[in-house]
């Protein structure tokens, strides 16, 4: 688990196995982090656990690796998630995906974004009151450096 505090908000992220036993832990991760009086904790949760639906679905159908890390930041009204993996980017596309992850967070998040590079892909979505977002311009990097 890495953690790094910065004035104002914190940013916490951390490595899970690709199990699919693992997405409640994912996802109790996000919650955790957010806290029970946090207003993007249930949107952020739902839509982590349909992207990390949908990574772990295309991972098996690729052959690739199911390993992913999660990290979140947050301030007290926003939150910016992030899913990492080291598996490959076929399902980061609303027009290249029949998956509901992807659709979901497009459908539900006015920032949001991909980005790949030769050793994986992230996706990211921020939640919260559109004057309050950006809580950086670029998302936090999950870590996805750990064998599977």
């Amino acid at each position: 688990m890495t953690i790094l505090n910065l004035p104002g908000r914190t940013a916490i992220s951390r490595p899970f196995s690709g199990d699919p036993s693992q997405a409640g832990a994912a996802r109790r991760f996000v919650a955790g982090h957010l806290g029970d009086g946090h207003p993007c904790r249930d949107d952020a949760v739902q839509l982590i656990g349909e992207l990390i639906a949908e990574c772990l679905r295309h991972a098996a159908a690729c052959r690739s690796r199911s390993g992913y890390a999660v990290a979140v930041r947050a301030t007290p009204e926003t939150a910016q998630v992030t899913l990492a993996t080291q598996a490959c980017g076929c399902w980061t596309s609303p027009a290249r995906t029949p998956g509901r992850g992807v659709h979901l967070v497009d459908l539900f998040t006015e920032r949001w974004g991909v980005s790949a590079t030769r050793t994986g892909v992230s996706v990211w979505f921020e939640l919260g009151p559109a004057d309050t977002r950006g809580l950086q311009e670029q998302p936090v990097d999950a870590h996805v450096r750990y064998s599977i």
